[in-house]
C-alpha cells in the first residue's frame, strides 16, 4: 500500500523533499481518441501506466507504479529508474482543464508539452487513483482525492 508516510519516505530516500499535501496520481494523457481507446484497453489488461506527482523542494517528481501491485516500483525507484524531475525552473507555463471525469494537465517546458491525467476525486474510490493512493484499507480513504484540489491550485501558480 502507497500511503502518504511511505510515499513521503521513498521521495525522502531518494533525495527529495516532499511537500505536504501535494501528491496525486496521473498517467500520461492519450494524444488523441485512437489512443485513449487503447490506452482504455491497456488498462483492462495492466498495462496502463500510472505515476506518483509529488511537489517537492524545487521540482515536480513522477515515480512509476507498478502494474501489478498498488505501489511505487520501490527497486526501480530507488535506483532512479523511470523517475522524472521536473525543476520548477525548467517549467514555462502549465495548463489545467476538465477532461470527462478527469483533469488533463499539460506542462510547458522550452522544448516539449508533458501531458498527464488525473482522475477527479468524487470517483477516485472507484477508480485507479483510488487503488494507488490508499491510505488504510477502508478502501475510501485516499491520498489523491484528499490532495486533488491543493495540488492542482499549485500547478496553476508555478508558472505564473
Amino acid at each position: 500500500m502507497a500511503d502518504t508516510k511511505r510515499m513521503n519516505q521513498i521521495l525522502s530516500k531518494i533525495g527529495y523533499e516532499p511537500e505536504e499535501g501535494k501528491m496525486i496520481v496521473v498517467s500520461y494523457a492519450p494524444e488523441n481518441l485512437s489512443d485513449r481507446i487503447a490506452k482504455l484497453l491497456g488498462s483492462i489488461f495492466q498495462t496502463y501506466n500510472f505515476y506518483a506527482f509529488a511537489f517537492c523542494k524545487g521540482s515536480i517528481v513522477l515515480l512509476p507504479f507498478s502494474t501489478y501491485w498498488a505501489d511505487v516500483k520501490k527497486e526501480a525507484v530507488l535506483k532512479k529508474e523511470g523517475v522524472l524531475e521536473l525543476p520548477y525552473s525548467a517549467i514555462r507555463d502549465v495548463n489545467v482543464s476538465e477532461s470527462g471525469l478527469s483533469y488533463r494537465i499539460d506542462i510547458q517546458l522550452e522544448d516539449e508539452v508533458i501531458s498527464l491525467m488525473a482522475q477527479q476525486a468524487e470517483l477516485s474510490a472507484l477508480r485507479m487513483s483510488g487503488m494507488y493512493s490508499l491510505e488504510d484499507w477502508t478502501f475510501i480513504n485516499n491520498w489523491h482525492a484528499k490532495n486533488l484540489k491543493g495540488t492542482l491550485k499549485a500547478l496553476k501558480g508555478i508558472a505564473g
